[in-house]
């Protein structure tokens, strides 16, 4: 998140307003009891000024304002030079001064630049604290004489740049509609219900002091303006009639600590319902920005844009590296600057649907280099389409999705332990839905796992594979292959296995371990009917094979029936027909089924008994 300093810039908004008539007043030099210095004269008939060569020549009381000169803009001295090449204006604080000149002609002075250019230290004192405008000769070695036509001071612009929105290919979303020949927008009561690309400018608006929105309220009490810096936004509410908006003291209102954001980088003004339960209606007559007039200025606090923390220390594996087809949006964007995510912005993948965008099966744990205090959602493993969060799921989607609510600490790290689950289907990353939670995403890093997870059923049975070679030396969990030779099935033991080899695993009710991942890399192919099982299979992948299950209270590997499902990491046993198992020391009994055999099919459960009918 871009955080604040208590710096202050002021922003000198000096501009022309070119589209609306200047406001401006002009103060004339009345010349009624000017006051001469010995070596002047002044002749008010003709108006003429005439100086010796003398340093102490001045027309003074000339009759321009004196005080806080501050709402002037400019000065301009219209004159006819006779003789000599110019003569002085001088702008008096106290018994100092700052010298302008003026030659024959038009001469025409911003006075801020003029006197900033003449004295940059202290040249705002002579315009708050200013004693007295008056002329002055060369002090040249010659004496001089000119015609003064007019002397006089002219406001600032008291009425800023209007620019109107154009309404010209709006955009609207499901539960909005606009007809364009009456203006009217309407709403349904819904919480997406915008009219958008109004016409409105984006970026920068620092520059504009007031938006106004002119409606007839047709239905319904209100609506809403919202103001957008990416996916967050700050609402702004109009009622009917005109409604006038300062807009640095609104946003502030409703935002303190990052509304100069808003203002620095909008990338949308649009219009949206009033989220009540009734729908609503607008006549909308006008909607415009108004920029600040040419002497008004405005204070926004510098923002101060988050810095890289830097990678933290240990052994991971970048993201993008792993998955290189995938692009998170974090760190730095085009313009150089942290890209910021906010209320409910995908940092990867979409929520919405159910798509498998990387398998973390490889990896123990998620680590996100962040914004301190940045909740982030990890949508893991879905079924069906992910919602906006946990509370948007029914009763009956349990069990088809993980949803993994995190918050960064104190030093912008979030830890995900990826050992929790059974399978690692990663579908998004994406920030919640709120605008206070903003922030920049730095670093996206995996740990590779040195162990793989295995639990047993409460039966003390189930089947496994894994894509990596794993150690049951040092289980209390064992693990079995299955062998056929002819119409026998033999299970047999094993310490380390390979790769995509399926086994079945036995030890106590609900038993669970971490296996170490064997370090020196695959293990040679070996002989087994139990086949492993890649990605999630169906009934109809699994036809004519063998799956663990159990039938009204008998377990055994059961022929699959259409209905049937077997999760990758699983294993599933292409047994021929009328094979007989044989176990081991007598440790396997008591497995599980879920689904039947096929009518006439011979089932065996793994003492070798034959189940006379699975149903």
């Amino acid at each position: 998140m871009k955080r604040f300093t208590k710096l202050f810039l002021t922003l000198a908004l000096l501009f022309v307003a070119g589209s609306v008539s200047a406001k401006t007043e002009k103060v004339h030099a009345t010349f009624e009891n000017p006051s001469t210095t010995p070596n002047v004269t002044w002749t008010a008939a003709t108006k003429t000024f005439k100086w010796t060569a003398n340093s102490y020549n001045q027309l003074r009381n000339i009759g321009l304002p004196t005080g806080d000169i501050s709402n002037y803009k400019k000065l301009v001295v219209d004159c006819k030079i006779v003789s000599g090449e110019r003569f002085r204006i001088l702008f008096y604080k106290g018994s100092s001064n700052i010298t302008l000149w003026a030659e024959d002609g038009v001469n025409e002075y911003i006075i801020k630049d003029e006197l900033e250019k003449s004295n940059p230290n202290d040249f705002a004192e002579y315009i708050k604290n200013c004693t007295e405008i008056c002329l002055s000769g060369s002090n040249a070695a010659a004496n001089g004489e000119a015609v003064i036509n007019d002397v006089y001071l002219e406001t600032y612009n008291d009425e800023g740049e209007k620019v109107e929105a154009t309404f010209e290919n709006p955009s609207t979303t499901p539960n909005v509609t606009w007809t364009a020949a009456t203006k009217t927008f309407k709403w349904t009561a819904n919480s997406y219900n915008q009219l958008r690309n109004i016409g409105l400018p984006t970026g920068d608006i620092s520059n504009y002091k007031k938006l106004v929105v002119d409606c007839k309220i047709v239905s319904g009490e209100r609506f809403r303006i919202l103001f957008y810096k990416g996916s967050s936004n700050i609402t702004l509410w109009a009622e009917d009639g005109v409604n006038e908006y300062i807009i640095k003291d609104e946003l502030e209102k409703s935002n303190p600590n990052d509304f100069a954001e808003y203002i620095k980088n909008c990338t949308e003004i649009c219009l949206s319902g009033s989220n009540a339960a009734a729908n609503g209606e607008a006549v909308i007559n006008s909607v415009y920005l108004e920029t600040y007039p040419e002497n008004e200025s405005v204070e926004l606090p510098e923002i101060v844009y988050e810095e890289d923390p830097g990678r933290p220390t240990g052994t991971f594996v970048d993201f993008t590296t792993a998955f290189p087809e995938l692009q998170p949006k974090m760190g730095l964007g085009t313009d150089n600057h942290p890209i910021v995510l906010g209320n409910g912005d995908p940092l990867i993948g979409s929520r919405g649907n159910h798509n498998v965008i990387a398998d973390l099966s490889n990896y123990s744990k998620l680590t996100i280099v962040t914004t301190p205090g940045l909740k982030i959602l990890v949508y893991l493993n879905h079924e069906i389409d992910s919602k906006n969060g946990p509370a948007d799921y029914t009763e009956e989607e349990a069990g088809k999705y993980n949803i993994v609510e995190t918050q960064a600490d104190d030093n912008g790290i979030i830890e995900v332990d990826l050992t929790q689950f059974d399978k690692l289907d990663l579908n998004a990353i994406c920030l919640p839905w709120d605008n206070s939670n903003k922030g920049t995403v730095w670093y996206l890093l995996l740990t590779e796992a040195t162990t793989v997870p295995v639990k047993v059923g409460s039966t003390g049975y189930a089947t496994f594979s894994s894509t990596k070679a794993v150690d049951f030396t040092n289980s209390a969990i064992k693990a079995y292959t299955a062998i056929v030779s002819g119409k026998n099935i033999t299970f047999t033991r094993i310490k380390q296995v390979p790769a995509n080899t399926g086994v079945l695993l036995w030890g106590d009710a609900n038993a669970t371990d971490n296996l170490p991942i064997l370090a020196g890399g695959p293990l040679g192919v070996i002989q087994d009917n139990l086949v492993a099982t890649a990605t999630d299979m169906d009934g109809q992948a699994l036809a004519g094979k063998y799956i663990l299950a159990e039938k009204d209270g008998v377990v055994g590997f059961y022929k699959a029936g259409s209905s049937a499902t077997l999760a990758a990491g699983k294993a599933y046993l292409v047994v021929p027909a009328g094979a007989r198992i044989i176990l081991p020391d007598g440790e396997v009994t008591g497995i599980t089924a879920v689904e039947a055999a096929e009518a006439e099919a011979p089932v065996y459960n793994l003492h070798g008994q034959r189940v006379v009918k699975a149903v």
